[in-house]
């Protein structure tokens, strides 16, 4: 079970949604210089967005059937 609660993952994913919404990469806050990867930070938003709905008690179904386009 994980330590963290509902509310520590929602305001982690917050965080990351408002990251990926500024599309910086790098920040300079009182001279110390911070980079970011995007990449990873989707996948991290990716993760936690899964973590939330295990501990919400949701599960990730898969479709029971896929669309082919054939035209």
């Amino acid at each position: 079970m994980s330590s963290r609660n509902i509310s520590d993952i929602k305001e982690a994913i917050a965080g990351l949604e408002q990251l990926l919404d500024s599309g910086a990469t790098m920040v300079t806050i009182d001279g110390e210089t911070t980079q970011f990867d995007l990449g990873s930070a989707t996948a991290r938003l990716r993760d936690l967005k899964a973590e939330l709905k295990t501990l919400q008690g949701k599960s990730n179904r898969r479709p029971m059937f896929n669309r082919i386009d054939l035209s």
